[in-house]
């Protein structure tokens, strides 16, 4: 049996596996690849949609089905079959309409299977798709077939607070809901968050919770990171709720894995 095994690390992407540009350092990927090889699990778990994942393949190396959508969609990158989907119900649109009528400079997207579209367009939406490489499409929400796994809400973080507000008044225990970044708030179903379909994955996957290793450095991953328990890590770059939460600091993003994946190779001689 390889030493790696049944060991399974997950990780977020953005300020943790990719570096201050946006792409995989060569330390971490020659640390992940000799993690898979010797019998490691390793994915991803990250608020992105897969075709924005897709963009890394294949430098980015898994071995694990991987979540995306911010844990709404477990799916392989490389063969694109879906394990586990959660789409919004009835109040999605009920909040799109909502927040669009009280909040009009705050951004929509609408996040599909494959695909994603732009309801409300600002200064946000433009950067958020620039950012992570998908074309901007612009739907009115009756123009946007179902399902919906996701809705995004883009401003200034003051702003996204009223909003917040308003989603959660009207639809509390509906949804969940976060700030992935200050100016992001992302809306799934509820129980689908990335901690949730990260519990789910460990035992579809079989493993052991004492070979779970998650890493994460935004507050959207903070379910992520007590879903490890005594393996949550964090580069030290982490929100400081993060970093809190976190049982081991690693080195900033883009050195993190490599230097997460040289620990075990001492705990797993």
């Amino acid at each position: 049996m390889k030493r790696f095994s049944g060991v399974w690390i997950l990780t977020d992407m953005d300020g943790t596996l990719l570096d201050s540009r946006g792409e995989l350092s060569q330390a971490d990927r020659a640390a992940v690849d000799h993690f898979i090889e010797e019998g490691g699990l390793f994915s991803v778990a990250t608020g992105r949609a897969r075709r924005s994942v897709e963009r890394f393949l294949p430098q980015l190396r898994t071995s694990a089905p991987s979540i995306v959508d911010n844990g709404a969609w477990i799916t392989e990158l490389d063969s694109g079959r879906t394990l586990r989907q959660a789409a919004l119900g009835v109040e999605a649109g009920e909040i799109v309409r909502g927040v669009v009528e009280r909040f009009p400079m705050v951004g929509v997207e609408v996040c599909l299977p494959g695909v994603q579209y732009v309801v409300n367009h600002n200064a946000y939406t433009e950067r958020h798709h620039r950012n992570v490489g998908l074309e901007l499409r612009r739907r009115t929400a009756e123009e946007i077939p179902l399902p919906w796994l996701k809705i995004n809400l883009l401003e200034e973080h003051e702003v996204l607070l009223d909003a917040m507000e308003y989603v959660t008044r009207q639809h509390n225990g509906r949804v969940f809901a976060q700030f992935s970044l200050p100016h992001i708030y992302e809306i799934t179903a509820a129980g689908f968050s990335k901690g949730d379909s990260a519990l789910w994955l460990r035992d579809w996957l079989g493993v052991r919770p004492a070979d779970f290793y998650a890493v994460g450095d935004g507050t959207n991953d903070l379910e992520l990171l007590a879903a490890a328990g005594p393996n949550a890590c964090a580069p030290c770059n982490a929100r400081p709720a993060v970093l809190a939460r976190a049982r081991c600091v690693l080195p900033e993003n883009g050195a993190a894995i490599a230097a997460l994946v040289a620990q075990l190779d001492k705990k797993y001689p």
